[in-house]
């Protein structure tokens, strides 16, 4: 079955104002529903560093593709579950976008694009499943034609197919499923070696919490639903709450149960462990024709994802990835706040995310935004309180004796612990209740 995609007349819109500028590019960002249909959800053109649209291109030979890969693992990381950076597009002045020249020229650009991509421990990019094909869309605004096709990468320089693609008279109709998803995961180290690759490792636990997660059961409202029933279905049952809140989804892990069988049972030595311990906040959106079996995957992903890309921005931060094997590390990563964007004036009911540490400010989502999805946004726009901070008392009453090395920690919004000042408190509260006690107790006789 041929690629279909799906493109509204605010896309179209779009792009007709972004070739004001000659020849612009940037990202395609899709929801992805089977077989290969994509509904283009998000255009976002390219920008300089200082926020300046691009000038001067006017051949594709001009694109740069280190810019293309920066602006795709930043939007990525923004993206909830449901959406996946799934392309370019071009928007041009010239009436020849589509001839055996450009064909080459895309072709080898797409070629470097996705080998920038596949480089390094990029989190975010290399947990996305059925990323490909790659979709490439050009649109003329003097023939006012667009030519959209597929890429589909390998080392040979990656081949074209088809793509149909249809444009809607209406915006979709977009539904929010949310959960809060509790993580308290160890996972240990092998790696003997002196100095350990820390990116390596939290890849790897990325990788386990995926096996985790892809044998896991989701209730929606507290049902276990059919995975074929339709979102439209599905809230034509539930209308009372769908027209005021968002659908609650939970997620419930399976239980590994161990014979009582010696060899059922594995120890094994390791040199540290890595743990991520606190709440994800989790939030994707489903059109009338997904499945609730779309909506479950949607969930997964976007778990998955969120997790990915704390991890990003912690080893980013990281001036060497190598860490000795005798070290601790306790980390606060950043929390998720989402933001609502609007379209021609009027809010979409669709929603992205960013990351910020603590003391920084909204207006960081609000430069993030502009910069890597060209959305402007205000603070007010910004929803930031599903995500708490954990108190500041968490990470100085962790006893360090009780960490193994080389172990690195990342809390994620974790909930609320008793202070070690409380915890003297309950204790001299406790005292002078049985002193009055035993007061009272030789009075009274």
């Amino acid at each position: 079955m041929p690629t279909t995609i799906s493109i509204s007349k605010i896309d179209v819109a779009y792009l007709e104002k972004c070739a004001d500028h000659g020849l612009t590019y940037g990202i395609i960002i899709c929801q992805k529903t089977e077989p290969e249909n994509f509904q283009v959800v998000h255009l976002a053109k390219n920008c300089e560093e200082e926020n300046e649209p691009l000038q001067g291109i006017i051949s594709i030979e001009d694109i740069s593709t280190q810019a293309l890969a920066t602006q795709w693992i930043s939007a990525c990381k923004m993206c909830p579950g449901s959406f996946n950076v799934q392309g370019v597009f071009i928007a041009s002045v010239r009436k020849d976008i589509d001839n055996d020249q450009m064909d080459v020229a895309v072709r080898k650009m797409l070629y470097d694009l996705l080998n920038l991509l596949l480089q390094g421990n990029n989190f975010c990019v290399s947990i996305d499943e059925g990323n490909t094909p790659i979709l490439f869309l050009a649109y003329s605004t003097v023939s006012k034609r667009a030519v959209c096709k597929a890429y589909i990468h390998n080392t040979s320089g990656g081949t074209f197919e088809s793509v149909k693609y249809n444009y809607l008279d209406k915006p979709n109709q977009w539904h929010a499923f949310e959960c809060l998803y509790d993580l308290d995961d160890i996972f240990p180290i092998f790696d003997d070696t002196q100095k350990i690759n820390i990116e390596n490792q939290f890849q790897h636990a990325i990788y386990a919490t995926k096996r985790k997660l892809s044998g896991c059961e989701i209730f929606i409202e507290n049902t276990c639903v059919d995975d074929s029933l339709s979102v439209e279905v599905f809230v034509a049952g539930n209308r009372k709450r769908a027209s005021n809140e968002n659908f609650k989804a939970t997620v419930f892990l399976a239980v590994k149960r161990h014979h009582n069988n010696e060899k059922s049972v594995k120890v094994r030595k390791f040199n540290g462990t890595i743990r991520f311990l606190g709440i994800i906040s989790s939030r994707i959106w489903c059109n009338n024709k997904n499945s609730l079996g779309d909506a479950k995957r949607f969930i997964r992903n976007d778990i998955l994802r969120s997790l990915a890309a704390r991890v990003q921005v912690y080893c980013d931060g990281l001036t060497d990835p190598h860490v000795s094997n005798d070290a601790i590390f306790i980390s606060e990563p950043p929390r998720r706040v989402f933001f609502s964007i609007f379209v021609d004036g009027a809010m979409n009911p669709i929603q992205f995310s960013e990351y910020i540490f603590r003391g920084e400010a909204p207006t960081v989502a609000v430069a993030q935004a502009k910069q890597i999805l060209d959305l402007d946004i205000s603070t007010e726009n910004i929803v930031a309180d599903l995500e708490g901070l954990p108190d500041d008392e968490i990470i100085s009453d962790i006893s360090l004796s009780h960490l193994p090395k080389t172990s690195s920690q990342a809390i994620f919004n974790s909930p609320k612990y008793l202070t070690r000042s409380m915890y003297i408190l309950s204790i001299a509260v406790s005292l002078l209740v049985l002193l009055l006690s035993v007061w009272l107790h030789y009075l009274l006789n």
